[in-house]
């Protein structure tokens, strides 16, 4: 059987600057996620180029790129990716524990992390002992374990009811408003983009218009 070359972007060319909120909006199959999974350095582009703070991630090695992964960005992700076996302290800790702090220095700021979103009596739980709102909420708090400048946040209130997912989004603008940070969101939902300062749309792999 012969293979059929597909391109999941095609022509595109964005520029998102320091401090910017930015919604990447589009229906299943538009190539939102690959543009993230690029601009997070999870991907690298077949051809073209991904620059982030002035480095050309093409030229990096693979102990390059999980360091920028580790430092300079934080991942939310629909499903939580949370581990099962830890509490919330311990799933937030992680991250900092892998970026040389040490054990004492990663739980105080853990601690920190969730009394800031209100978790400060579910610290000790595992996630299956968390509502979806909660663990999105420690999912939040573990991206932010390292102070990223960017958090990119993939359908972060797919799997919320309506009422967590109003307090996620309201977490992530005073993480844009108060802390400064740079957050690009991906959604399908109009509803969700319109809080975006800036709204990219996609279509079969291209922007359609921003």
């Amino acid at each position: 059987m012969k293979e059929v070359e597909t391109h999941a972007l095609r022509g595109v060319n964005v520029r998102i600057e320091r401090g910017e909120y930015v919604a990447i909006i589009g229906q299943s199959g538009s190539g939102k996620s690959t543009l993230m999974h690029i601009i997070g350095c999870l991907d690298t582009p077949t051809k073209g180029s991904v620059v982030v703070e002035g480095r050309e991630i093409s030229e990096l090695n693979d102990d390059e790129l999980a360091k920028i992964r580790r430092q300079k960005i934080g991942f939310v992700f629909q499903a939580f990716n949370l581990i099962g076996s830890l509490t919330a302290i311990e799933n937030v800790a992680m991250p900092m524990r892998f970026n040389g702090y040490t054990k004492t220095e990663s739980i105080k700021h853990a601690k920190e992390l969730l009394k800031r979103v209100g978790l400060e009596k579910r610290m000790n739980h595992k996630p299956n002992e968390l509502s979806g709102g909660e663990q999105q909420r420690v999912a939040i708090c573990r991206a932010l374990a390292n102070d990223p400048e960017i958090i990119l946040a993939d359908e972060p209130t797919g799997n919320l009811d309506s009422k967590s997912g109003s307090e996620i989004i309201a977490l992530l603008e005073e993480l844009h408003g108060k802390m400064g940070k740079t957050i690009v969101m991906v959604t399908h939902d109009q509803s969700l983009a319109k809080h975006a300062k800036r709204q990219i749309r996609l279509k079969d792999g291209q922007i359609l218009n921003e």
